[in-house]
């Protein structure tokens, strides 16, 4: 009988650590849920931070390249005599002198797949217009999207002649 008596008391206490609610190794699932989460988060931002960065590089790009196009005005033709020369845009100039400012300054080694959209040009003969397409790559996470973000910029600058 003092066999049974052990037993007994084994059971109860057992029944009395279930009704405490024994937890017993759950704060390390819970542990490494929140590990995993956090790296989960920090990647996202990481990713996202990068992207953003990419597209400032490329507004800045884009931005030079519109400014260096309104700079390569012709003069209007003021023959008539009533009005003050103007600055005039063409749209083959300015995509030429897009693309040569981009060259020069060796945005296509700083880019992937840096290419100038159908956007480029000048809407009003005034304007120049240059809008730039390339791929960004984001960190960690090259298995997911081997190809990258496509980023778009857009950057207008307009020519002017003053005193």
């Amino acid at each position: 009988m003092r066999h049974g008596h052990v037993v007994a008391a084994a059971v109860v206490r057992r029944l009395r650590g279930c009704a405490r609610g024994d937890e017993s190794g759950q704060i390390l699932v819970l542990t490494v849920g929140f590990a995993v989460l956090c790296l989960l988060v920090a990647t996202t931002v990481m990713g996202v931070s990068a992207v953003h960065i990419e597209h400032k590089k490329l507004l800045s790009a884009a931005d030079g390249a519109a400014a260096a196009a309104a700079d390569s005005f012709t003069l209007a033709d003021t023959a008539s005599g009533e009005a003050p020369p103007a600055a005039l845009l063409s749209e083959d100039r300015v995509r030429g002198v897009v693309a040569t400012y981009l060259e020069r300054a060796g945005a296509g080694a700083r880019f992937e797949r840096l290419a100038v959209a159908s956007a480029t040009g000048t809407p009003d003969g005034r304007t120049a217009t240059v809008s730039l397409t390339a791929f960004a790559r984001v960190p960690l996470v090259s298995i997911v999207l081997p190809d990258g973000v496509p980023i778009q910029a857009t950057a207008s600058a307009r020519a002017r002649l003053v005193r």
